[in-house]
């Protein structure tokens, strides 16, 4: 078994000019959480719940560093008004090594916020809803 440090983690997010922009500089902290949603199929007669798996979905939360460049970039996808989804890549074990795991998707960015403090550095952070399935696969 091969484990990982997390130092090598890897976040990408699609601009509103549809390109990949990577945010691997800025950010020290993601959050991959997939859920699914089962249904129950219990009937009379039965004495224990019975279930069936169901939707499933993906959260992404990400935070970081300030970066104005960046910052012009997730901007412009929370500003965006139309319905249009923002492919993002996660590899929480290294982009560049053959053999790492990608996850990539569409999302929605549902949430945005800077915080600035005296005693500290300023920082970004952001939630993304996957819309879509997720691929999962090694590179």
């Amino acid at each position: 078994m091969s484990f990982r440090h997390g130092k090598g983690s890897d976040f990408k997010l699609d601009s509103t000019a549809a390109a990949l922009v990577d945010f691997s500089n800025a950010v020290d902290d993601v959050s991959f959480s997939r859920d699914m949603n089962p249904a129950e199929v219990t009937a009379f007669g039965n004495n224990d719940r019975a279930f069936i798996k169901g939707l499933m979905g993906a959260t992404i939360s990400v935070s970081g560093h300030f970066d104005s460049t960046h910052a012009v970039v997730i901007d412009g996808v929370f500003n965006d008004a139309t319905s249009t989804s923002y492919t993002f890549e996660i590899s929480l074990d290294g982009s560049t090594a053959a053999g790492r795991h990608l996850f990539t998707g569409e999302s929605l960015m549902t949430s945005l916020e800077y915080t600035g403090n005296v005693d500290d550095k300023v920082g970004m952070a952001f939630e993304l809803l996957v819309t879509g399935a997720v691929t999962s696969t090694n590179h």
